[in-house]
């Protein structure tokens, strides 16, 4: 009986241990951004790809997901950046220059994410590809924060633009009235006020000059 005991508190305290250890390894998946992939190649022609374990944290799907499914990694692309990748792939398979590639996915929980791909070549003795091996990087939340500037840029510069008010000291002529811009020039104040301000000007005529020009219009009446 005490033997019987011993073996099912070993067994519980196993399960213990298994299940901590499971919410740990999904703990550190959650934290991962990074994963790689490898993609074998036979007479210029992709024979095989697999993916890392870490894979997970960053798509969602399991490598075994990806083994079941050759096209997995094709359909989680987002539509409108499939061509680029599939060009990149060309590119690597055609020995020519490919840069690193941003580009968009669906997660397996069907958010977006922004991954960064980058692909190294590997080749044999005799020069020929062989293989290429790719960094898949979970740029997410640099895209967000990029976004996010983006936004606040335009946003400040369309205050800016709705402020737009004078400021300082106006050199203003005594006689005729006319202000002096910052690059010297003389302009009449109705000009100045509407190029460096929101203002629209309506021109009027004021009592005293309606007396003085128009007498005889009597414009405001006798006051």
């Amino acid at each position: 009986m005490t033997h019987s005991n011993s073996q099912i508190t070993e067994q519980n305290d196993l399960k213990l241990a298994l299940e901590n250890c499971e919410r740990r390894y999904d703990e550190l998946l959650k934290a991962v951004t990074d994963y790689t992939y490898t993609v074998t190649i036979e007479n210029g022609v992709v024979t095989k790809t697999t993916h890392s374990q870490a894979c997970p944290g960053v798509t969602g799907f399991s490598a075994d997901e990806y083994d079941a499914d050759p096209y997995l990694w094709l359909n989680m692309i987002h539509e409108e950046d499939r061509n680029s990748v599939l060009v990149q792939i060309s590119d690597i398979l055609a020995g020519q220059d490919s840069s690193v590639l941003e580009h968009r996915i669906y997660h397996k929980d069907g958010l977006i994410r922004w991954v960064q791909n980058t692909i190294v070549r590997r080749y044999d003795k005799q020069n020929q590809l062989i293989a290429y091996d790719g960094l898949i990087r979970d740029i997410t939340a640099r895209k967000k924060a990029e976004t996010e500037k983006e936004e606040l840029i335009i946003k400040l510069k369309q205050t800016l633009n709705e402020i737009k008010t004078l400021r300082g000291i106006l050199p203003l002529c005594s006689f005729c009235k006319k202000i002096r811009d910052d690059k010297g020039y003389w302009e009449q104040v109705d000009i100045y006020i509407h190029k460096y301000s929101e203002a629209n000007i309506s021109h009027s005529i004021c009592p005293e000059c309606a007396k003085t020009h128009y007498p005889d219009l009597q414009i405001y009446g006798d006051e």
